[in-house]
């Protein structure tokens, strides 16, 4: 369902975002299936899978790569990309038919990847950035001077830190050294861990222990079709020691909370006098 302003981005189509969904699904199958190792490097492989459209978005040789067949392909050491957080799907999916956005990407991380919650913007506040007589001559700094708002400072402050972290791909996923005619700053940081880049992130999320507890989190969020409740924390915490023991292998995750005590049982329901 994305579109994208044809004039800006006249290479994407239906064709290549499809594609971009493909990609996403292969690698995930690839560490859960081939490999049936850590699937905490899904936010860190450099490891991926292209056609020739993607191929040519990234600038990568892929020998073998057709409209319709994928390869694998290893990103250069000096790639600016790693991680499913930096494939096109994922960057086009969180932003804006003519720009990127900080704001989505950066909500995205915390909310999907990390767990953390962002609260709504107040009913009363517009999510539109001002018209700015000191034009603002990047994206970043229109949302830097918009964070000057009190209303919204305390939201922003917080997602687009590490949003920023994607500045150098642009709106379907394409490295970009320029917004706007100017240079791309990327640097950004996340728990106050200053990064540079969505290369830096990588690095840091590849172990970082917010994200196992996460990956456990949405399962079982998923697995129950509801939110977690209060009171249901010892239950996750047993299930992501047991995930972490089996070298956080997602195929042994599905089996623990499957067979975990929380999944196959309810609590009584209490009888009112």
């Amino acid at each position: 369902t994305v579109t994208r302003d044809s004039d800006l981005y006249p290479t994407f189509s239906p064709a290549l975002a499809s594609a971009m969904r493909a990609e996403i699904e292969l690698v995930v199958n690839d560490l859960v299936y081939r490999q049936d190792g850590d699937i905490r490097a899904l936010f860190s492989t450099t490891k991926t899978f292209v056609n020739r459209g993607l191929a040519d978005l990234y600038g990568l040789e892929a020998p073998g790569a057709t409209d319709i067949t994928f390869v694998p392909v290893e990103l250069p050491a000096d790639s600016p990309r790693a991680g499913i957080l930096a494939l096109a799907g994922v960057l086009t999916m969180n932003a804006h038919e003519a720009t990127t956005s900080p704001t989505l990407r950066g909500k995205y991380l915390r909310e999907r990847v990390l767990c953390d919650e962002v609260p709504s913007a107040p009913p009363d506040v517009t999510t539109e950035i001002p018209e700015d007589p000191g034009n603002p001559k990047t994206l970043r700094e229109a949302l830097e001077q918009h964070r000057n708002n009190p209303a919204c400072s305390g939201c922003h402050s917080f997602i687009d830190p590490p949003g920023y972290l994607f500045e150098h791909f642009d709106a379907i996923g394409a490295y970009r050294t320029t917004d706007n005619g100017y240079p791309v700053d990327s640097s950004g940081e996340l728990g106050g861990v200053k990064l540079d880049g969505a290369r830096d992130l990588a690095e840091l999320l590849a172990t970082d222990d917010r994200v196992s507890r996460c990956i456990v989190k949405q399962l079982y969020r998923h697995t129950h079709g509801r939110l977690d409740a209060k009171g249901e924390e010892p239950a996750l915490g047993e299930i992501e020691q047991r995930f972490a023991a089996s070298g956080y292998r997602f195929r042994e995750l599905l089996v623990v909370m499957l067979t975990h005590e929380s999944f196959r049982k309810l609590a009584p329901t209490e009888v009112q006098p």
